[in-house]
């Protein structure tokens, strides 16, 4: 019997709910295939028709959610550089939230600024598509070119620190990782303009 694309979407959306469950209530190292497997009702084959890996899923929640936060924040640049940098940042945050109780060790191998041997191009792409939209903000503030390499692996160092410690952020409001974002975006903003930008006023996640 031919499976029709909405049984396959539908199959698809299942497998990540059931994975994201059981790696928020087991950990996304104590959950297996198997484990994810079963609780999605599915063969283990099929399920590898999908997601050939624990972390492909993991990274495709990733993916989306930061997806979802670019959505949220096009179109409301207009401030100074640094605001709009940090609301692009923040937006994606917010989206990742629900994922936050996993998302350490899955950032740390797919989005690792180290080479690696083996690489997720869910991650890789989450990756560029991430720098692209930065990109795009530098770009509505009047930098014509994108920033040199230098530039922007700095960019996505500070990111990723970002990221690290809002996993484990667990003052009032995550204010620690607030702040954090705004001394890392006016950081950025500093290194490629020589000005430190904004207007010192506080930002909400």
């Amino acid at each position: 019997m031919r499976i029709t694309e909405q049984a396959k979407q539908q199959c698809r959306a299942r497998i990540l709910e059931k994975a994201s469950e059981l790696f928020c209530a087991r950990g996304f190292d104590q959950t297996t295939t198997r484990d994810i497997a079963l609780a999605a009702g599915v063969a283990a084959g099929t399920m590898f028709n999908y997601f050939p890996s624990k972390e492909t899923m993991a990274m495709t929640m990733v993916s989306d959610a930061l997806a979802a936060g670019e959505e949220e924040f096009r179109g409301r640049t207009g401030g100074e550089l640094a605001e709009d940098l940090f609301g692009f940042i923040a937006s994606g945050l917010r989206k990742l939230r629900p994922l936050r109780p996993f998302l350490g060790p899955v950032l740390e191998r797919s989005l690792s600024p180290f080479p690696r041997k083996n690489v997720c191009p869910v991650g890789e792409a989450a990756r560029q598509r991430h720098l692209d939209f930065m990109q795009q903000i530098l770009a509505s503030h009047g930098f014509s070119s994108a920033p040199d390499y230098v530039a922007t692996t700095i960019y996505w160092s500070l990111y990723l620190g970002v990221l690290a410690f809002w996993t484990s952020d667990f003052s009032p409001n995550q204010e620690a990782s607030q702040a954090l974002v705004d001394y890392s975006v006016r950081t950025f903003v500093h290194i490629i303009s020589g000005s430190a930008g904004g207007d010192g006023g506080e930002h909400v996640l």
